[in-house]
């Protein structure tokens, strides 16, 4: 069926004024109470009390010196025998001489992992070293001015025979039988982060911090941090006779990567460079 006919022409709606339009509109709406004035206010007082204060993000750079205070001789003692009874009784008056020595000299020894192996005999074969074997992996640490040559070579007069980590598999292969070692390095590397976290704090408060932001020198604790990478200036041989640079990253809420031994008594320059966060204060109105 067609809706219009001949001769039928719909009505026209005559044009409203903008006003007049509001007005209706806006009654018509507060009868239906889809909109009022006073929840609304409400609403936009309650969403600026809540919401979260501005988020500001900074950076900050350090530098700081870092030397050994351990000097670590890093080896073991063998002792092999027919009998197991016999190696482990000959490697123990070996350790009791070591000990009373290295206690003369200030330092402190620790043992470590003590590994019993014995060879299958070879038929036809005649073999003149005992079967039986003990090593006794072992670690003597004193301060970085202890005179650690000499004490090398009376542990060795002592009996020490074996040299570096892999006391298994010494022979024909160099090892780093000394070494140097950063005590306390975790609460090192955290006041390192601090002092970075100190800088980031002096530069935004020199240029965009407002003045009850700043109003104290120290960094906030609502300044937390989100990244901390560390670098240091020199290349650094390895006891694995690698050579890099000491570099590790520090992520939230993670702790600090051990280092490397050193293999000489330097002192290490390490530059830092800290991401943090901010929530600044918002005056209220």
């Amino acid at each position: 069926m067609r809706l219009l006919t001949r001769g039928y022409a719909p009505r026209r709606i005559g044009t409203m004024r903008p006003s007049a339009t509001c007005l209706i509109l806006g009654a018509a709406l507060a009868v239906g109470g889809l909109l009022s004035p006073a929840t609304s206010a409400q609403e936009v007082e309650q969403k600026a009390q809540f919401s979260p204060p501005p988020y500001v993000p900074m950076s900050g750079t350090c530098t700081m010196e870092i030397s050994p205070d351990k000097a670590l001789i890093v080896g073991g003692v063998s002792s092999s025998a027919l009998k197991p009874s016999e190696a482990v009784d000959q490697l123990e008056r070996q350790l009791a001489l070591m000990r009373s020595y290295i206690a003369e000299k200030h330092g402190e020894l620790q043992m470590l992992e003590r590994v019993r192996t014995i060879k299958n005999p070879q038929p036809g074969k005649e073999d003149t070293e005992p079967p039986f074997q003990v090593v006794q992996r072992l670690q003597a640490t004193f301060p970085t001015d202890a005179p650690v040559d000499a004490i090398l070579q009376k542990l060795i007069e002592l009996g020490l025979d074996r040299f570096g980590d892999n006391v298994l598999n010494n022979y024909n292969r160099r090892e780093a039988v000394i070494r140097f070692r950063v005590s306390d390095f975790d609460e090192r590397m955290n006041d390192f982060q601090q002092r970075c976290a100190a800088d980031a704090w002096k530069q935004w408060c020199a240029t965009a911090g407002s003045e009850k932001d700043c109003a104290s020198p120290p960094p906030p604790a609502s300044l937390e941090p989100q990244a901390f990478n560390v670098r240091s200036k020199e290349t650094l041989m390895r006891a694995d006779g690698n050579s890099a640079p000491w570099q590790w990253n520090m992520n939230r809420g993670q702790r600090s990567a051990d280092p490397p031994d050193l293999l000489g008594n330097v002192t290490v320059h390490l530059e830092g460079f800290v991401n943090l966060t901010y929530h600044a204060v918002v005056e209220k109105p």
